[in-house]
């Protein structure tokens, strides 16, 4: 029997400066994690460069992508803690959503390929 996928955003900002292809590849990267704890991201939202409210590790800006994802809930510790990992990563949140279609339908979302 499959474990029950829960729903979940994730907010990552990357390092502002980082070359197109290296942010597709820690892009990627996290996608891979979502795959490896059994998971799927359902969408990713780029919200883009975007000034910090204040500066982390020097940098005044950061590079938004807000992430839909399910995940096994007993994943969820193990995955925030590879998330912590990636070099390229500023900062992170996830929150659980526990009605993610109703969300879904409010926004109006700049979604990238997976």
């Amino acid at each position: 029997m499959a474990e029950q996928l829960v729903g979940y955003e994730m907010m990552v900002i990357f390092k502002p400066l980082l070359p197109d292809d290296v942010r597709k590849g820690s892009h990627k990267a996290l996608v891979d994690l979502v795959k490896k704890y059994k998971g799927e991201v359902v969408s990713a939202d780029v919200w883009g460069k975007r000034y910090l409210a204040y500066p982390i590790l020097s940098h005044e800006e950061g590079y938004y992508i807000v992430y839909d994802l399910k995940l096994p809930s007993r994943a969820i510790e193990e995955f925030k803690k590879e998330i912590g990992r990636i070099a390229e990563v500023l900062r992170f949140l996830v929150m659980r959503i526990d009605d993610p279609d109703a969300i879904r339908t409010r926004l109006n979302k700049k979604v990238i390929d997976i």
